[in-house]
C-alpha cells in the first residue's frame, strides 16, 4: 500500500506502560491477513518492529500502524506516505491505580500529546483497562458519578470512552453482539472507520464483469435452445412459440439482475460520500465544543442528529447486518467521542 494511517497510543514510556503495550499487542494480534501479499507486508512490519495491521472488508483495504505518542514511524519508502489518523489514551481503571496511570493523569498526557503531535481526528478512544468486571459496575452512586465525569471529560476532548476487560475471557466475549462493549468495541471501531489510507475495492468493475458474463451465458443458452429445437423432432407451432418466449425471458431476467446490481453499487457510493460529510460535521461539533462556541444543550442536540444520520448511512451500507457479523466486523462508529446508540 502507498499510504499508512498512524494511530498514536500511550503512555508507553512509564513503568506502568504494560497496560498500553498489552492493549496494542492484543489489537494487532486480533487482526490476521489472508492474502499472501498482505502476509509479506506483515512480515516486513514485524522485522522493523512496527505494530501494523491491514484492515480489509467488503469496501476497502487500509494499512494502520499503532505507534507510541512520541514514537517515530519509519514505515515509509520514497513511494509511501503516512497520515495521522487518531489517538488511543490508556489508563488503569482499578481503584489502586498509580498516580501516573489513573484517569486524572490523562489531562497532562492529552495536553502534551496535542502539542507534540499533529493528532488525527478519525479515531479517538479513551480506554480504561481492567481485568474482570469494571470497578465502576458496582451500582453505587459514587461509581455512577465517576463514570459520568469520565464520559464528559472524553466528550469535551473528542474521545469515546471505553472500559475494556483485558482478561482472556473478556477479550474473547462480545464480538458477535450488536451493541459491542469493551475490547470488542475497540476492534469494531478499528475495523469500521474510513481510514485515510483506505484503498476502495472496485466493486463496480467486478459486478459489471459478472453481469456481462451472466448476459453472455443467457445468450448462449438461448442459442443452444434454438439449435436443439431446430434439430429435434418437429413440434407444433404453440410449443415452438412457448420455447422461444422462455429463451427470450431468460435473457431479460438476467439483464434486469445486472442492472439492479449496478444501481445498488451506485447507491453505496453515494452513501459513502454522505458518510464523509457526516464525519466532517462531527469534527465541527468537537471543535465547537472545545472552543466553547456552543452550549452543552446545542452540542448534545447536534451530536444526536449526527448520530442518527450515521446510523441511517450504515444501515444502507449493510454494516449492521447480523448475518455478516461472523465473517467480518463492520459496524458503525462515530468519531470524536460522539455516541451512536
Amino acid at each position: 500500500m502507498s499510504c499508512h494511517s498512524i494511530v498514536r497510543i500511550g503512555p508507553l514510556n512509564s513503568n506502568d506502560g504494560c497496560y498500553t503495550a498489552l492493549l496494542r499487542s492484543s489489537i494487532t494480534n486480533y487482526f490476521t491477513t489472508s492474502s499472501s501479499s498482505n502476509e509479506d507486508d506483515d512480515d516486513d512490519a514485524e522485522k522493523n518492529g512496527l505494530h501494523r495491521v491491514v484492515i480489509s472488508n467488503r469496501y476497502f483495504d487500509a494499512s494502520v500502524v499503532f505507534a507510541g505518542l512520541n514514537e517515530s514511524t519509519n514505515v515509509t519508502t520514497p513511494s509511501e506516505s503516512t497520515v495521522e489518523d487518531g489517538i488511543i489514551l490508556v489508563f488503569d481503571s482499578s481503584p489502586s491505580a498509580s498516580q501516573d496511570m489513573c484517569f486524572d493523569s490523562l489531562n497532562k498526557l492529552h495536553e502534551s500529546a496535542e502539542k507534540s503531535t499533529d493528532l488525527g481526528d478519525l479515531l479517538r478512544l479513551c480506554v480504561g483497562v481492567c481485568f474482570g468486571p469494571s470497578p465502576l459496575a458496582d451500582g453505587t452512586k459514587a461509581s455512577e458519578e465517576e463514570y459520568s465525569r469520565r464520559v464528559l471529560w472524553c466528550l469535551d476532548r473528542g474521545y469515546e470512552y471505553v472500559e475494556a476487560d483485558m482478561s482472556p475471557m473478556g477479550m474473547e466475549s462480545g464480538h458477535n453482539d450488536r451493541d459491542k462493549e469493551g475490547f470488542a468495541r475497540i476492534i469494531e471501531a478499528v475495523s469500521s472507520y474510513m481510514w485515510s489510507s483506505r484503498v476502495m475495492k472496485k466493486r463496480a468493475a467486478v459486478a459489471t464483469t459478472k453481469a456481462a458474463a451472466a448476459v453472455n451465458t443467457g445468450n448462449e443458452n438461448a442459442t443452444a435452445n434454438a439449435d436443439t429445437t431446430t434439430s429435434s423432432n418437429p413440434k407444433s407451432d404453440a410449443e415452438r412459440e412457448k420455447s422461444a418466449v422462455a429463451s427470450l425471458m431468460q435473457g431479460v431476467d438476467q439483464d434486469n439482475e445486472s442492472r439492479n446490481k449496478t444501481d445498488e453499487i451506485k447507491q453505496q457510493e453515494m452513501a459513502f460520500h454522505e458518510l464523509e460529510r457526516v464525519i466532517a460535521d462531527a469534527k465541527n461539533i468537537r471543535e465547537s465544543s472545545q472552543n466553547d462556541s456552543m452550549s452543552d444543550e446545542e452540542r448534545r442536540k447536534r451530536a444526536g442528529d449526527t448520530a442518527l444520520r450515521m446510523m441511517e448511512l450504515f444501515d444502507k451500507l449493510g454494516f449492521g447486518d447480523d448475518e455478516e457479523d461472523s465473517d467480518e466486523t463492520e459496524a458503525s462508529s462515530l468519531p470524536d467521542g460522539v455516541e451512536l446508540e
